[in-house]
C-alpha cells in the first residue's frame, strides 16, 4: 500500500470526521464573535473600507490591471514562447522551468503579486506546466511590482526613490535566489516546445477577462482585510499578538507591531511600518512576505494548489528574511541619503492621485466589472 493510498483511507476514518466537525465548531464562533465585533465597532470598519476602497481605485487598479493583461495575453497567444530566446535559457538552466515560464516570471517580479500566480495558472491549464513545476514556480514567483515599491512606497510614503529602488531590488534578488533554490536537483526541461500553441483570435480578450477578474478579487480581498484589521485592533486582539511577539525579545514593540500587520496584510503593513518608523529592512521582509491576503488571492487561481502549503509558507518567510539581508548588504555598498521623510500615519490609505485619479480608477474597474459580466454571458452562449 502506497502513502496516498494509505492516506486517503485515512482521511476517511472517524478521527477526520471529528477534525472536520471541529473546524464547523470554530468557524460558527468565530462567525459569531466577528459579528459581535462589527456591530460593536461599525464606524471605524466603514473609515477602513472607504479608505481601502480608494486606496484599491487610486494605486492598485491603474497600476496592476495592464500587468496582468500582458501576462495573461503572452500566455493565451503564445507570445511568451517565441519571445522566449535568451529569457527562456536563462529561466531552463536557473530555474529548471520550461521557456514558456520566461515571461509570466518576468511580470511576477515587475507587475505584482498576482501576475505570476495567474501566469502559472495558466500554463498549467493548458499543460504546459507539470504540477510540480508550477509548485516550484509559486515559491517564487509572489512578489510586489515596481509601481507599488518603488512610485507609491518610495515615492510617496518614504519619501525616497533611493529606499523605493532599494527595497525593488532586495526583493527581486531574493526571489531569483529562491528561485534557483526551488529548482536545485530538478532537471533542465528540453528547449523544444512538446505541446504546440495554436494562436486563439480571442487572446485579447480572454487576457482582458483574465485581467479584470484579477483586478476585482484582488480589490475585494484588500477591502475585506482591512475590515478585519480594524476588528482587531478595536477588540484588543491585534495588542495581545503584538505583546506576545515582541515577548520574544527579538523585535521591539514597534517593530512587532509592523511585522504583525506585515503578516496579514501588506498595504495594511506598510501604513504601520511607516508610523511607527521601523527601520527599511522591516519593509524588505513585509514586501518579501506578502501577506496573508496576497496568499489567499494567489491560492484562488488555482483549483487544487500545486505547491504543499508548509512548503510554501517556508519560502514566503525565507524570502522575507532574504530580502531584509539583501537590502541591508545594498544600502551599505550604495550609500546614500535614506528614507527622508515618513508619511504621517493614515497617509498609505488617505492618497488620493499616485498611479491614477480616482475617476480614472473607478472608470477602470467599472470597465472590469462590465466586461467580467459581458464576457461571461458570451461563454455560457457558447
Amino acid at each position: 500500500m502506497d502513502l496516498k493510498t494509505a492516506f486517503g483511507r485515512r482521511t476517511s476514518g472517524p478521527w477526520w470526521e471529528k477534525l472536520h466537525g471541529l473546524s464547523a465548531k470554530f468557524s460558527a464562533l468565530a462567525l459569531l464573535c466577528l459579528t459581535a465585533a462589527l456591530l460593536a465597532f461599525p464606524r471605524g470598519v466603514q473609515q477602513s473600507v472607504k479608505n481601502s476602497i480608494l486606496y484599491c481605485l487610486t494605486v492598485l487598479v491603474p497600476s496592476l490591471f495592464p500587468f496582468m493583461a500582458l501576462t495573461s495575453f503572452a500566455v493565451n497567444s503564445g507570445a511568451g514562447e517565441q519571445l522566449g530566446g535568451a529569457p527562456g535559457f536563462l529561466v531552463r538552466h536557473l530555474f529548471r522551468l520550461p521557456a514558456a515560464c520566461a515571461v509570466p516570471i518576468l511580470m511576477s517580479f515587475i507587475g505584482g503579486y498576482p501576475a505570476g500566480a495567474r501566469g502559472a495558472s495558466l500554463l498549467l491549464e493548458q499543460g504546459k506546466l507539470t504540477k510540480e513545476q508550477a509548485g516550484r514556480m509559486m515559491l517564487f514567483c509572489v512578489n510586489p511590482g515596481i509601481a507599488f515599491v518603488v512610485t507609491f512606497l518610495g515615492g510617496t510614503v518614504l519619501k525616497s526613490f533611493r529606499t523605493g529602488w532599494l527595497l525593488f531590488f532586495a526583493v527581486t534578488a531574493g526571489g531569483i535566489v529562491l528561485g534557483v533554490l526551488s529548482g536545485l536537483g530538478s532537471p533542465v526541461p528540453p528547449k523544444g516546445n512538446d505541446i504546440p500553441h495554436s494562436f486563439h483570435g480571442n487572446a485579447v480578450t480572454r487576457s482582458a477577462f483574465d485581467a479584470a477578474s484579477a483586478v476585482l478579487k484582488l480589490c475585494a480581498c484588500i477591502v475585506l482585510f482591512s475590515g478585519l484589521t480594524t476588528l482587531l485592533h478595536g477588540c484588543g486582539l491585534y495588542q495581545l499578538l503584538s505583546r506576545a511577539l515582541a515577548s520574544l525579545k527579538l523585535f521591539t514593540p514597534m517593530e512587532a507591531a509592523a511585522l504583525l500587520s506585515f503578516l496579514i496584510e501588506v498595504t495594511e503593513g506598510v501604513g504601520a511600518a511607516s508610523s511607527l518608523r521601523v527601520g527599511p529592512q522591516f519593509f524588505a521582509f513585509g514586501l518579501a512576505f506578502g501577506g496573508l491576503c496576497v496568499h489567499l488571492q494567489v491560492f484562488s487561481f488555482f483549483p487544487a494548489f500545486p505547491a504543499e502549503k508548509w512548503k510554501f509558507y517556508a519560502y514566503r518567510f525565507l524570502h522575507g528574511g532574504v530580502a531584509a539581508g539583501f537590502y541591508i548588504l545594498l544600502a551599505k555598498l550604495l550609500p546614500g541619503s535614506s528614507v527622508e521623510a515618513f508619511a504621517p500615519a493614515g497617509a498609505v490609505q488617505g492618497v488620493t492621485a499616485l498611479s491614477g485619479t480616482l475617476a480614472g480608477g473607478l472608470s477602470l474597474l467599472l470597465m472590469c466589472m462590465a466586461f467580467l459580466l459581458i464576457f461571461t454571458k458570451e461563454e455560457k452562449n457558447g
